[in-house]
């Protein structure tokens, strides 16, 4: 399949094309025109020497001769647009002076003025003959005077002349693709807001696209991307709205699973019963786990509001809290948990829930992953402009290669031997975009531990 340039080349060349074109025909014009306009004044001068030459024939005592000075002859073969060659006969044929070898004219034409092209001396010249009576009034004939001059002469004139006539068209026609590259790129300056907007969207910014500005050839375009753009966001909330119905309805039944389980615990005393309940009292549990996550999930994709709006919120006193919250499954864990902010000046805006969403996850994986009498340290820095929230742990940490893909839903890290939905860090990531932040994974101090970098835009 071709492959179709930009369209401001396509433009270029469909208006370049024709000057082109025009120009190489005006160029064939143009050298005939120069070429006729110099023949007719080169055909004159000739004529003019004939004349001459003409004038200065005498006939005395029944002898004709040409009175030319010496000084007139070496000029007729000195001119500066070349040597002429001349030839004077009589009204019997018969030499009078100039050069014998010159043909005669190539029909016995009784023309006063004949011109013709012949070849002389190898080379091509062309001839004026011109009648003249040799005594006028004493009817003794005609004397027959032709003049000749190379044709190359003429060549070079009309050269010169043609290249006067094109080297102006040439630089017309330079400026005119410049004001053409210029007036189309003018022209085209909405397409390219329009491409550089869509370039620095997110994907998951399903906005219509601003047609205002763009001309009125695009905008039938632009409608129909932004018909396509709804019906997708129509799409998305669609799905979205199924796995949170789906994960809140398998809520309640699975609940009652679970306590059903507890209850089938403490009422049996069958030691495999208890084995089978305890591996299904596990099950349940991760499954509950899994709904949830789906459920923070739905809530935190963009585009799904759920009646939660973004307020000021100090991040110190909120990343506080939260901590505090898992300090006793840290203290399970034999983990130590810290925490370090400033007092204030870590003013955000956010919806709390999410916020608290995105640090317990955060927390439960460092928590999780963190072998007894290791270390979890949640810190809050303000910045110029964001705020930065960040989780260390003393953890086996994350290989470079896979800190990308943790982000991925149901992605986990294999060999870590700790169950785990493969959502955690997908949450994260859904609820930082949300807020307009920035999310990244670093390697611990000394190369131990996993950093999990969060920044979020300050308050005005």
């Amino acid at each position: 399949m071709r492959k179709s340039g930009t369209l401001r080349r396509q433009l270029i060349l469909w208006l370049v094309t024709p000057l082109l074109l025009l120009w190489l025909i005006s160029t064939v014009v143009d050298y005939d025109i120069a070429k006729r306009f110099v023949n007719l004044a080169y055909d004159r001068a000739l004529l003019e020497v004939a004349l001459d030459i003409g004038r200065n024939i005498k006939n005395v005592n029944q002898q004709t001769y040409v009175d030319l000075p010496d000084v007139a002859l070496q000029m007729l073969q000195s001119r500066e647009s070349g040597r002429l060659y001349y030839l004077v006969t009589g009204p019997d044929g018969e030499y009078i002076s100039g050069e014998p070898q010159l043909a005669d004219p190539p029909d016995d034409s009784s023309d006063r003025i004949r011109y013709y092209d012949e070849e002389f001396q190898g080379r091509e010249i062309r001839v004026v003959a011109l009648r003249v009576p040799v005594q006028p009034g004493s009817g003794k004939g005609v004397a027959l005077i032709r003049v000749g001059e190379r044709v190359t002469v003429r060549t070079e004139s009309a050269g010169q002349l043609l290249l006067r006539l094109v080297l102006p068209q040439a630089v017309l026609i330079f400026f005119a693709v410049l004001a053409v590259w210029y007036g189309v790129g003018r022209g085209l300056a909405p397409l390219a807001s329009l491409k550089r907007e869509i370039e620095h969207r997110s994907h998951r910014d399903l906005s219509p696209l601003p047609q205002e500005q763009a001309p009125q050839e695009v905008q039938p375009l632009i409608r129909a991307m932004n018909d396509l753009l709804e019906r997708l966001s129509l799409a998305i909330a669609a799905q979205q709205r199924f796995i949170a119905d789906a994960a809140h309805q398998l809520r309640t039944p699975v609940a009652g699973l679970k306590t059903q389980t507890e209850l089938a615990l403490r009422q049996s005393q069958s030691d495999a019963a208890q084995v089978t309940l305890r591996q299904l009292q596990v099950a349940t549990e991760h499954t509950i786990r899994l709904i949830n996550q789906l459920l923070s999930l739905a809530r935190a994709e963009h585009g799904v509001t759920h009646g939660y709006a973004t307020q000021p919120l100090d991040l110190s006193a909120l990343a506080r809290e939260t901590t505090t919250d898992w300090v006793p499954r840290a203290l399970a864990r034999d983990i130590d948990l810290g925490f370090d902010a400033p007092s204030d000046g870590a003013r955000i805006e956010g919806d709390p829930f999410l916020i608290k969403e995105m640090l317990g996850n955060l927390l439960d994986n460092a928590v999780r992953y963190t072998q007894p009498g290791g270390q979890v340290t949640v810190r809050v820095a303000p910045q110029a402009r964001d705020v930065i929230l960040s989780v260390e742990d003393s953890g086996p940490g994350i290989p470079e290669a896979e800190r990308e893909r943790v982000f991925e839903r149901f992605y986990r890290a294999l060999g870590t031997g700790v169950e785990g939905c493969g959502l955690g860090l997908a949450i994260v990531r859904e609820i930082v975009l949300r807020h307009g932040g920035r999310v990244s994974l670093e390697g611990g101090g000394d190369g131990i531990g996993t950093v999990v970098r969060v920044s979020l835009p300050r308050a005005a």
